[in-house]
């Protein structure tokens, strides 16, 4: 016979709940979408980066090959804590259906998982990431509005100019909304922009991801994925306790995770906005 942890169900056990919370948090944050994410038990990671390669000669026979060294660099991410408590009665945990705990979870989810996203859009989060706006990115002048693909090509070849290939666009939903919109020419109701297999937008063949918070000055970033890193520190940690709701007669579940942001070539990052 199975043996129950307490009178609760099993569904609202920690491991339960974090299992859940990792396969989520990964799902949903247009975050860790766009980046390559790196898992540490470490208190920060550190990414070496080779700057630039040792010089080469042209030699006579018999010539002397001068030693050089190449120049190397590293970004060192350090995770930060987000997480979030929400409480449940005791009737709702023990009297209803396991569904209650995704419920449960999937707000606190859902939270986490927004933070995590407005930090990596944004500039920099009191005690949190330093995020897009924080980095000197190369820019793509698109005017005061966008009419057709140019300022998207043009970004393709800042980033390849810099020896980095864009695997996504991130944009607001209102732009990408407009670009939905644009059509092949005037009279026409072909949409200059396609859409892949899913029904989803794409522009020059790589993926449109949305965020609300990208500011209202960027038309879209062009991320490279394997230049930008998102770091998780263990997994997360689901812990449950009614000692805190004790006079509410009710079950309090937390949600931790650490998560940190790096920019390991910032120049491969580009940015769309109205330089004017």
């Amino acid at each position: 016979m199975a043996t129950q942890h307490s009178n609760t169900h099993d569904a609202f056990t920690p491991s339960d709940f974090g299992k859940l919370l990792n396969t989520a948090l990964q799902s949903e944050s247009t975050a860790l979408q766009v980046s390559t994410v790196v898992k540490t038990d470490k208190v920060s990671i550190t990414f070496p980066i080779w700057d630039e390669d040792p010089a080469v000669n042209w030699l006579t026979e018999l010539g002397t090959i001068t030693a050089t060294d190449g120049d190397t660099d590293g970004v060192t991410v350090t995770p930060s804590k987000v997480g979030g408590i929400t409480r449940l009665s005791n009737e709702l945990a023990e009297d209803s259906s396991p569904e209650v705990a995704e419920l449960a979870v999937r707000g606190l989810v859902n939270q986490i998982s927004h933070a995590v996203d407005t930090a990596f859009v944004g500039d920099t989060t009191t005690n949190g990431p330093s995020g897009l706006l924080s980095i000197s990115s190369t820019a793509v002048d698109t005017g005061a509005a966008i009419a057709n693909t140019d300022p998207f090509v043009e970004a393709v070849f800042k980033a390849k100019g810099v020896g980095a290939k864009l695997t996504h666009w991130l944009m607001a939903p209102s732009t990408a909304e407009t670009l939905a919109k644009i059509k092949k020419a005037s009279g026409s109701n072909e949409s200059l922009i396609s859409f892949d297999a899913r029904g989803e937008l794409s522009v020059l063949g790589l993926p449109v991801l949305t965020h609300p918070d990208v500011d209202a000055a960027t038309f879209f970033w062009g991320i490279p994925q394997d230049r930008v890193v998102t770091v998780l520190r263990k997994d997360a940690e689901v812990s449950r306790s009614k000692d805190s709701g004790f006079y509410n007669d009710a079950l309090d579940v937390r949600a931790i995770t650490r998560v940190g942001v790096g920019f390991l070539h910032e120049a491969a990052v580009i940015r769309g906005y109205n330089a004017a």
